[in-house]
Protein backbone atom coordinates (compact mmCIF):
# COMPACT_ATOMS: atom_id res chain seq x y z
CA UNK A 1 0.00 0.00 0.00
CA UNK A 2 2.83 2.43 0.85
CA UNK A 3 4.47 1.92 -2.54
CA UNK A 4 1.12 2.31 -4.33
CA UNK A 5 0.48 5.63 -2.57
CA UNK A 6 4.04 6.81 -3.29
CA UNK A 7 3.56 6.24 -7.02
CA UNK A 8 0.01 7.62 -7.12
CA UNK A 9 0.69 10.82 -5.17
CA UNK A 10 4.06 11.44 -6.86
CA UNK A 11 2.48 11.08 -10.32
CA UNK A 12 -0.28 13.56 -9.41
CA UNK A 13 2.24 16.06 -8.03
CA UNK A 14 4.34 15.93 -11.20
CA UNK A 15 1.32 16.39 -13.47
CA UNK A 16 0.01 19.33 -11.44
CA UNK A 17 3.36 21.01 -10.89
CA UNK A 18 5.00 20.72 -14.32
CA UNK A 19 4.31 24.39 -15.27
CA UNK A 20 5.52 25.63 -11.86
CA UNK A 21 8.67 23.52 -12.03
CA UNK A 22 9.45 24.77 -15.54
CA UNK A 23 9.20 28.42 -14.45
CA UNK A 24 11.30 27.80 -11.33
CA UNK A 25 14.03 26.04 -13.30
CA UNK A 26 14.23 28.94 -15.75
CA UNK A 27 14.56 31.50 -12.93
CA UNK A 28 17.17 29.39 -11.13
CA UNK A 29 19.18 29.10 -14.35
CA UNK A 30 19.15 32.90 -14.66
CA UNK A 31 20.06 33.73 -11.04
CA UNK A 32 22.73 31.04 -10.62
CA UNK A 33 24.10 31.07 -14.18
CA UNK A 34 24.36 27.29 -13.95
CA UNK A 35 22.34 24.14 -14.55
CA UNK A 36 19.12 24.46 -12.50
CA UNK A 37 19.20 20.78 -11.51
CA UNK A 38 21.90 18.88 -9.66
CA UNK A 39 22.37 15.48 -8.06
CA UNK A 40 23.72 14.72 -4.61
CA UNK A 41 24.68 11.37 -3.18
CA UNK A 42 22.74 10.74 0.02
CA UNK A 43 22.83 7.77 2.38
CA UNK A 44 21.33 6.59 5.66
CA UNK A 45 24.71 5.09 6.64
CA UNK A 46 28.04 4.94 4.81
CA UNK A 47 27.88 1.14 4.70
CA UNK A 48 24.53 1.22 2.89
CA UNK A 49 23.86 1.88 -0.76
CA UNK A 50 23.50 5.52 -1.74
CA UNK A 51 20.94 7.44 -3.75
CA UNK A 52 21.63 10.09 -6.35
CA UNK A 53 18.89 12.47 -5.32
CA UNK A 54 17.72 15.17 -7.72
CA UNK A 55 17.48 18.74 -6.40
CA UNK A 56 16.93 22.23 -7.69
CA UNK A 57 20.17 24.20 -7.45
CA UNK A 58 20.01 26.91 -4.78
CA UNK A 59 23.68 27.73 -4.24
CA UNK A 60 25.87 29.62 -6.72
CA UNK A 61 28.85 27.46 -7.43
CA UNK A 62 32.24 29.15 -7.12
CA UNK A 63 35.81 28.45 -6.14
CA UNK A 64 35.39 30.24 -2.80
CA UNK A 65 32.24 28.24 -2.00
CA UNK A 66 33.92 24.93 -2.80
CA UNK A 67 36.84 25.84 -0.54
CA UNK A 68 34.42 26.76 2.26
CA UNK A 69 32.51 23.51 1.78
CA UNK A 70 35.68 21.44 2.16
CA UNK A 71 36.33 23.07 5.54
CA UNK A 72 32.82 22.44 6.88
CA UNK A 73 32.60 20.52 10.18
CA UNK A 74 28.86 21.00 10.74
CA UNK A 75 26.01 18.66 9.83
CA UNK A 76 22.75 20.51 10.46
CA UNK A 77 23.60 24.22 10.57
CA UNK A 78 25.64 25.76 7.78
CA UNK A 79 24.80 29.47 7.96
CA UNK A 80 28.20 30.32 6.48
CA UNK A 81 26.87 29.21 3.08
CA UNK A 82 24.06 31.79 3.03
CA UNK A 83 25.99 34.45 1.12
CA UNK A 84 26.09 32.05 -1.82
CA UNK A 85 22.28 31.59 -1.93
CA UNK A 86 20.51 34.07 -4.26
CA UNK A 87 17.37 35.76 -2.94
CA UNK A 88 14.94 33.71 -5.03
CA UNK A 89 16.68 30.50 -3.98
CA UNK A 90 16.33 31.46 -0.31
CA UNK A 91 12.59 31.34 -0.75
CA UNK A 92 12.81 27.94 -2.47
CA UNK A 93 14.74 26.58 0.49
CA UNK A 94 12.33 28.06 3.05
CA UNK A 95 9.39 26.33 1.34
CA UNK A 96 11.28 23.13 0.56
CA UNK A 97 10.35 23.43 -3.12
CA UNK A 98 13.99 22.84 -4.04
CA UNK A 99 13.43 19.20 -2.98
CA UNK A 100 10.47 18.69 -5.34
CA UNK A 101 12.45 16.87 -8.08
CA UNK A 102 13.06 14.03 -5.62
CA UNK A 103 9.61 12.90 -6.71
CA UNK A 104 11.54 11.27 -9.58
CA UNK A 105 13.55 9.29 -7.01
CA UNK A 106 10.28 8.16 -5.46
CA UNK A 107 8.91 6.99 -8.81
CA UNK A 108 12.14 5.08 -9.40
CA UNK A 109 11.61 3.27 -6.11
CA UNK A 110 14.78 4.71 -4.54
CA UNK A 111 12.90 6.81 -1.98
CA UNK A 112 9.50 7.12 -0.37
CA UNK A 113 7.44 10.25 0.15
CA UNK A 114 7.77 9.68 3.91
CA UNK A 115 10.78 8.16 5.61
CA UNK A 116 14.03 8.90 7.48
CA UNK A 117 16.15 11.73 6.12
CA UNK A 118 19.21 10.63 4.12
CA UNK A 119 22.38 12.64 4.72
CA UNK A 120 25.02 13.56 2.20
CA UNK A 121 28.27 11.61 2.35
CA UNK A 122 30.32 14.50 3.76
CA UNK A 123 27.87 14.95 6.67
CA UNK A 124 27.97 11.21 7.46
CA UNK A 125 31.77 11.32 7.47
CA UNK A 126 31.67 14.27 9.89
CA UNK A 127 29.23 12.39 12.12
CA UNK A 128 31.36 9.24 12.05
CA UNK A 129 34.45 11.23 13.02
CA UNK A 130 32.93 13.50 15.68
CA UNK A 131 29.94 11.49 16.99
CA UNK A 132 30.74 7.80 16.39
CA UNK A 133 28.08 6.59 18.84
CA UNK A 134 25.42 8.50 16.93
CA UNK A 135 26.76 7.34 13.60
CA UNK A 136 26.48 3.68 14.61
CA UNK A 137 22.87 4.15 15.71
CA UNK A 138 22.02 5.23 12.16
CA UNK A 139 22.85 1.73 10.98
CA UNK A 140 19.68 0.51 12.72
CA UNK A 141 17.47 2.58 10.42
CA UNK A 142 15.97 0.23 7.85
CA UNK A 143 13.12 2.25 6.31
CA UNK A 144 13.46 3.62 2.80
CA UNK A 145 14.63 7.28 2.88
CA UNK A 146 11.91 9.90 2.48
CA UNK A 147 11.52 13.37 0.99
CA UNK A 148 9.73 14.26 4.19
CA UNK A 149 9.52 12.38 7.47
CA UNK A 150 9.00 12.43 11.21
CA UNK A 151 12.21 14.31 11.99
CA UNK A 152 11.59 16.70 9.12
CA UNK A 153 8.31 17.91 10.65
CA UNK A 154 8.71 17.28 14.38
CA UNK A 155 12.45 17.36 14.99
CA UNK A 156 14.58 20.20 16.30
CA UNK A 157 17.51 21.03 14.05
CA UNK A 158 19.47 22.86 16.73
CA UNK A 159 19.50 19.72 18.92
CA UNK A 160 21.70 18.04 16.32
CA UNK A 161 22.37 14.36 15.68
CA UNK A 162 20.79 13.06 18.88
CA UNK A 163 17.41 14.53 17.96
CA UNK A 164 17.59 13.20 14.40
CA UNK A 165 18.35 9.70 15.66
CA UNK A 166 15.62 9.77 18.29
CA UNK A 167 12.99 10.84 15.75
CA UNK A 168 14.18 8.33 13.14
CA UNK A 169 14.03 5.55 15.72
CA UNK A 170 10.54 6.64 16.76
CA UNK A 171 9.38 6.43 13.14
CA UNK A 172 10.94 2.97 12.75
CA UNK A 173 8.98 1.72 15.73
CA UNK A 174 5.67 3.44 14.94
CA UNK A 175 5.47 3.73 11.15
CA UNK A 176 2.00 3.25 9.72
CA UNK A 177 -0.20 4.55 6.94
CA UNK A 178 -1.99 6.91 9.33
CA UNK A 179 1.32 8.36 10.59
CA UNK A 180 2.53 8.84 6.99
CA UNK A 181 -0.68 10.68 6.08
CA UNK A 182 -0.35 12.90 9.15
CA UNK A 183 3.23 13.77 8.19
CA UNK A 184 2.25 14.54 4.59
CA UNK A 185 -0.57 16.87 5.69
CA UNK A 186 1.77 18.72 8.03
CA UNK A 187 4.37 18.90 5.25
CA UNK A 188 1.86 20.57 2.93
CA UNK A 189 0.97 23.15 5.58
CA UNK A 190 4.60 24.00 6.18
CA UNK A 191 5.34 24.36 2.46
CA UNK A 192 2.54 26.86 1.87
CA UNK A 193 3.60 28.88 4.93
CA UNK A 194 7.35 28.74 4.11
CA UNK A 195 8.21 27.39 7.58
CA UNK A 196 10.98 25.04 6.52
CA UNK A 197 13.83 25.16 9.02
CA UNK A 198 16.72 25.13 6.59
CA UNK A 199 20.35 24.27 7.31
CA UNK A 200 21.54 27.44 5.57
CA UNK A 201 18.75 30.01 5.31
CA UNK A 202 17.28 31.05 8.66
CA UNK A 203 14.71 33.48 7.23
CA UNK A 204 13.72 35.05 3.95
CA UNK A 205 14.11 38.60 5.27
CA UNK A 206 17.34 38.99 3.29
CA UNK A 207 15.48 38.42 0.05
CA UNK A 208 15.07 41.45 -2.22
CA UNK A 209 11.93 43.57 -2.04
CA UNK A 210 10.40 41.94 -5.11
CA UNK A 211 10.66 38.49 -3.59
CA UNK A 212 9.44 39.79 -0.25
CA UNK A 213 6.26 41.13 -1.87
CA UNK A 214 5.64 37.75 -3.46
CA UNK A 215 6.25 36.02 -0.15
CA UNK A 216 3.74 38.26 1.62
CA UNK A 217 1.06 37.14 -0.80
CA UNK A 218 1.76 33.49 -0.08
CA UNK A 219 3.05 33.19 3.48
CA UNK A 220 0.79 33.33 6.51
CA UNK A 221 1.72 35.53 9.43
CA UNK A 222 4.58 33.60 11.04
CA UNK A 223 3.89 35.15 14.45
CA UNK A 224 0.41 33.69 14.50
CA UNK A 225 1.33 30.25 13.23
CA UNK A 226 1.72 27.41 15.73
CA UNK A 227 3.35 25.09 13.18
CA UNK A 228 6.56 23.39 14.21
CA UNK A 229 9.69 24.00 12.16
CA UNK A 230 10.08 21.73 9.16
CA UNK A 231 13.30 20.32 7.75
CA UNK A 232 14.07 18.87 4.37
CA UNK A 233 17.71 19.68 4.02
Amino acid sequence: MKRFLDVLISSLIIIICIPLIAVILLIVYIVTDDSPLLTQERKIHLSKSGIKIIKIRTIKNSKSFNELKKKSVKVFNKEEYEDYVPSFCRYLRKTGIDELPQIINVLRGEMSLVGPRPLNVQDLQIMKRNQPQHYERRNRVCSKPGITGYWQVYGKRDLGEENLLAEDEYYEQNKSLSLDLKIMIKTFLVIITARHSDSIVRSITKANKGNARVAKLIVFDGNKSSLDSYRLF
